[in-house]
């Protein structure tokens, strides 16, 4: 009788050892092809989103013609800082040629380079904001081994904005973020040292909860039912060990439930990444001054796209409620030089 047990217990061993190992096995592999920037696996994200932005050369995916002609005729600087585990963290800078008060940290989302946000920061430039488009840790000229996926970014963000408020204490800050980056504001915006500079925040297309969104997208590539929980827990351990953070930190519908920054929430009906009930749930949850505006007919990260002047309606009537008295700032287009040369012409 003896024996019949002990060979029970060495056989449930054998196979709890074993699901173990195939665990750590399969949250290593979702690891190497999800966070770490040295991927081993060729079917992670395209390399040529993870360069940096070098001066005078941008991709031109989904940008247009307007915009590509913009950024290259606009000086930009690189900006560089560390955070506070001593990683370098990049950004490029579209600064006003006339001192401004205003800013926008444009922060970019999983698997992109700082160009994807040009669309973005164009109209902002254009409106007398200085931009800062910092690269998010793993990407490009920024440091760290991994990507943080909005979480690990979010006390960057919080730092780039103490760096902006240092340097100018009547600074008034807009925090714009897509994607994996609107979880980045989002989840700066629950931290308690974000300075009161930060007006407001647009989050484009955030997701709520990482582990809900691991196991949406693991579904979603048709995994067994039962197996989507296990593979989100067995990648999140792997997370923390070999990244320090885990995927039930990362829950943006816990920070936006102590926020105080007016934020508003834009998402795409037919997002297929991130679902739209995501957007609910965190417009629901914030405890802030809020608003939404969900594109009926957008897919992930395409709002603006698809309905280009609601979208930017939207945009200025809610950060002019924070931000009331818009800047002139000469010389911030082709245009208004333009205008400003035919004046003098009359004049004479």
């Amino acid at each position: 009788m003896t024996q019949d047990w002990d060979g029970k217990i060495k056989t449930a061993l054998t196979i709890t050892a074993a699901g173990l190992g195939i665990m750590a096995a399969a949250g290593n592999v979702l690891y190497d092809y999800v966070i770490n920037r040295n991927q081993k696996y060729m079917f992670g994200p395209l390399k040529k989103y993870k360069e940096s932005v070098k001066i005078g050369e941008f991709f031109r995916m989904d940008l247009s013609e307007e915009t590509i002609r913009w950024a290259e005729q606009t000086t930009i600087s690189q900006r560089q800082t560390r955070a506070y585990d001593g990683t370098t963290l990049n950004a490029y800078c579209f600064e006003q040629p006339k001192t401004s008060q205003r800013w926008l940290i444009a922060v970019h989302g999983y698997g992109q380079s700082a160009s994807a946000m040009f669309p973005f920061v164009k109209p902002f430039y254009e409106e007398g904001y200085n931009i800062i488009i910092p690269e998010c840790r793993g990407f490009g000229q920024s440091g760290g081994n991994y990507y943080g996926l909005g979480w690990a970014d979010r006390l960057d963000i919080v730092k780039w904005c103490r760096l902006i408020s240092a340097d100018q204490p009547k600074a008034e800050i807009v925090l714009f973020g897509l994607s994996t980056g609107a979880d980045a504001v989002l989840m700066a915006s629950g931290e308690d040292n974000l300075p009161v500079n930060v007006k407001c925040i647009i989050a484009d297309s955030a997701y709520s909860r990482l582990t809900d969104l691991s196991n949406y997208v693991l579904r979603r590539r048709s995994v067994p039912s039962v197996l989507p929980g296990i593979l989100t827990f067995s990648t999140s351990l792997v997370t923390y060990l070999r990244a320090g953070y885990s995927f039930m930190e990362a829950n943006a519908v816990n920070q936006v439930c102590k926020s105080h920054t007016p934020t508003l929430f834009i998402h795409g009906g037919q997002d297929d990444i991130f679902p739209v009930e995501m957007c609910y749930e965190l417009y629901e949850a914030a405890d802030c001054s809020k608003d939404i505006l969900v594109v009926r007919d957008a897919s992930h990260g395409y709002a603006m796209f698809a309905d280009y002047d609601n979208y930017w309606q939207r945009v200025w009537k809610f950060v002019q409620v924070y931000l009331p008295q818009k800047q002139k700032v000469e010389e911030s287009s082709y245009v208004s030089r333009l205008k400003n040369q035919v004046k003098r012409a009359v004049g004479r």
